[in-house]
C-alpha cells in the first residue's frame, strides 16, 4: 500500500469516523504504559526481537503508548510523524504488514526513522476496535532482516487483542 503524499495520508487517516472512534479512547490515562509495556516486553521476548511497540496512529502522528527496547530520541518523544511510521501501513491495510528488509524494500528504504535507528525489519498487526476499525498496531522491529512465521503472527495478534482490551477499559 503506497503512501504517496502527506496530504493523502492525512485524508485517509483523518477520516471523521476513525477520528471519532479514537476520541472515545482515553490515551492520556496516567500509567497506561505500565499496562501496555509488559505486552511489548513479552512479545519481544517470545519473538526474539529487540524492539516492540504498541502505537496509535492519529491523522498526522504515531503515538507510542507502549514499548520495549526503544532508546534515544524516539523513546524520549514517544511519537513520530505518521508518514515515517511503518505502523501507518498496518493501520491503512487493516491487516498484518511486513517489511522483511527495509534496506532493499523500495517503499521503505528512504524512511528517515529507519535510517536514524538502524532498524531493518518490521512486522505489525492492527489494533482493531469492536467494529473492525484499525486504530494502531502492535509491532516488532529488528536490526536484521526477518520474515515472520504464521505462529509469530498469531503471537502478535493475541498481544494486539490484549492491548485493545486494556485500551477499552
Amino acid at each position: 500500500m503506497s503512501i504517496t503524499h502527506p496530504d493523502d495520508l492525512f485524508h485517509r487517516l483523518g477520516d471523521p469516523l476513525r477520528m471519532r472512534t479514537l476520541a472515545g479512547y482515553d490515551l492520556s490515562t496516567p500509567g497506561l504504559a505500565v499496562h501496555l509495556d509488559p505486552i511489548c516486553g513479552e512479545t519481544a521476548a517470545r519473538l526474539s526481537v529487540p524492539v516492540s511497540l504498541i502505537s496509535i496512529i492519529l491523522d498526522r502522528t504515531q503515538l507510542i503508548v507502549g514499548s520495549h527496547g526503544l532508546d534515544g530520541w524516539v523513546d524520549q518523544m514517544q511519537q513520530v510523524p505518521a508518514e515515517w511510521a511503518i505502523c501507518t501501513h498496518t493501520v491503512l491495510a487493516g491487516a498484518p504488514y511486513r517489511v522483511a528488509d527495509a534496506l532493499t524494500d523500495p517503499q521503505h528504504m528512504d524512511n528517515p526513522l529507519l535510517a536514524a535507528t538502524g532498524l531493518r525489519s518490521y512486522v505489525g498487526v492492527p489494533l482493531l476496535d469492536p467494529d473492525g476499525q484499525a486504530l494502531g498496531s502492535l509491532c516488532v522491529l529488528d536490526f536484521t532482516p526477518r520474515t515472520p512465521t504464521d505462529q509469530e503472527l498469531e503471537i502478535l495478534q493475541a498481544g494486539a487483542r490484549r492491548a485493545m482490551a486494556i485500551l477499552a477499559a
